[in-house]
């Protein structure tokens, strides 16, 4: 594993819309991942794929254009964003003057990651000669944490308490380890009879709440549930609403905005399942974040 600083001028790579050093509001912020925008016009190999970033009021903070598969991005506090590239097999760490400032190479399909508190990165991965893993990464490349061979790990999240939840697309559950890679909880059975790649995929997302329950994202079944504890279904939603959606994230006021795939679209829906916010057009949408800080 390495990780190395490169900085190059990537014009004919990333377009950034918002200007170098202007004061930007990112508080209830969208930023959007389309993994392949090309889907939109009938043409999967252009344009290559899309992030975008909209300010509360709908309009573009930052967009690039020319990232080859990306499927996942954190925005930064300091205006830059971290991106995981499928094509790359690794992270790449971007500025707003379209400048890659670190890459972050793992080896796999980087399927989703984390930016930790203290500065590291939790990637889930996999490839079609490399078992599934999830790894805690120092930017410079070492590994301090790491749970192997695994089949399609989607979505790991760190806990509070330490331990890390995983989404297991390919087993059709999700669940939760210790420091140590035990097992001490988990959600089974959801996903379709059988597993394939990419639309036949089990959980693909998966997010502890504030309230303990566990909101999961299954995609192939095209069904959002939260769990509690103890496995009972407390809130749900699929089809029509949703059609192969990726991400599901429950937001601070209850809303729940997902990646809906199936549909092209981001949408944010209310408790009673009524949309409250949408955004049309994209190609593949695979993860969609809502900046609440």
């Amino acid at each position: 594993m390495i990780s190395k600083i490169i900085s190059i001028f990537l014009s004919s790579f990333l377009v950034a819309t918002a200007a170098f050093g202007q004061s930007v509001d990112y508080k209830n912020s969208t930023l959007i991942v389309d993994e392949i925008p090309g889907r939109a016009v009938g043409d999967p190999h252009f344009p290559p794929g899309h992030l975008i970033h909209y300010d509360k009021d709908g309009k573009v903070i930052f967009e690039t254009k020319m990232l080859k598969m990306p499927y996942d991005a954190v925005s930064m506090d300091d205006g830059t964003y971290w991106v995981s590239l499928i094509r790359e097999r690794s992270l790449w760490h971007i500025n707003t003057k379209s400048e890659v400032i670190e890459v972050l190479y793992v080896g796999v399909y980087p399927t989703a990651f984390s930016v930790l508190d203290n500065g590291n990165l939790l990637v889930s991965g996999w490839d079609d000669e490399v078992p599934g893993f999830v790894r805690e990464y120092k930017t410079s490349g070492e590994i301090v944490w790491q749970l192997e061979d695994l089949k399609w790990p989607w979505k790991a999240q760190r806990l509070k308490n330490g331990h890390t939840m995983i989404a297991d697309s390919g087993l059709n559950r999700v669940y939760e380890v210790n420091i140590a890679g035990e097992e001490v909880w988990s959600y089974d059975n959801i996903g379709p009879e059988k597993n394939e790649l990419f639309d036949g995929l089990g959980p693909t997302f998966v997010q502890r709440l504030e309230n303990g329950n566990t909101l999961i994202s299954a995609r192939a079944v095209s069904k959002i549930v939260e769990v509690t504890k103890d496995g009972e279904v407390v809130w749900e939603v699929g089809k029509p609403l949703i059609d192969t959606q990726y991400s599901a994230v429950r937001l601070k006021n209850g809303n729940t905005l997902i990646a809906d795939a199936g549909h092209e679209r981001v949408i944010e829906i209310d408790n009673e399942q009524n949309i409250v916010w949408e955004k049309k057009g994209f190609g593949y949408p695979a993860k969609a974040y809502r900046n609440e800080k």
